[in-house]
């Protein structure tokens, strides 16, 4: 494999690599289980790199190695007897699992979008609750708010942000790209 793939493999495997590890967790019991399920995926997908087309959604490539290989390792566990998700259980739960991990980055451009739009009081707000982790109280000492005012206006931007969200995604003009 040439340089220029091998950089673009690498590329794309540490913009996704958060989310097919959030997939496997969510289909598999243990860490140590999933880190080595994660391993056997980025060495299939480096295998077969070459059949990869650039430009096309990489994470739903991706995430048909994955799928493979949490089911290589559930046919494993059930020969040895170690314990295991009912298959029928599981079988219902990895399409839906698939599904939103690959609508993740759609979700989150939106909310980048719809912060966007914020006034920038409610921007500063929204950034000092869940990036900067400033309680509630904290805030409206900094902001010279009750408490009480607070909890309003938070409460009122998650509703703006939810509402907002839905009409971006609803609207399609989203990259999504992954």
């Amino acid at each position: 494999m040439d340089s220029d793939n091998h950089k673009l493999f690498l590329k794309l495997i540490l913009e996704n690599q958060s989310r097919i590890y959030s997939y496997i967790l969510s289909l598999v019991p243990s860490y140590p289980d999933a880190d080595d399920i994660l391993q056997n995926a980025f060495e299939a997908m480096w295998r077969r790199f070459d059949q990869f087309e650039p430009g096309s959604n990489f994470l739903s490539w991706a995430l048909r190695f994955t799928h493979f290989e949490i089911l290589c390792f559930r046919k494993d566990r059930s020969r040895s007897k170690e314990k295991v998700y009912d298959s029928e259980a599981f079988e219902l739960i990895m399409p839906v699992v698939e599904q939103e991990t690959l609508h993740f980055d759609v979700r989150r451009e939106a909310l980048e979008y719809c912060i966007d739009k914020l006034e920038n009081k409610q921007r500063e707000i929204i950034k000092l609750r869940y990036s900067m982790d400033v309680s509630p109280r904290e805030i409206s000492n900094k902001l010279g708010y009750k408490a009480s005012s607070i909890y309003k206006i938070i409460s009122r931007i998650h509703n703006n942000l939810l509402a907002c969200i839905e009409r971006k995604i609803q609207s399609g003009k989203l990259s999504g790209n992954g």
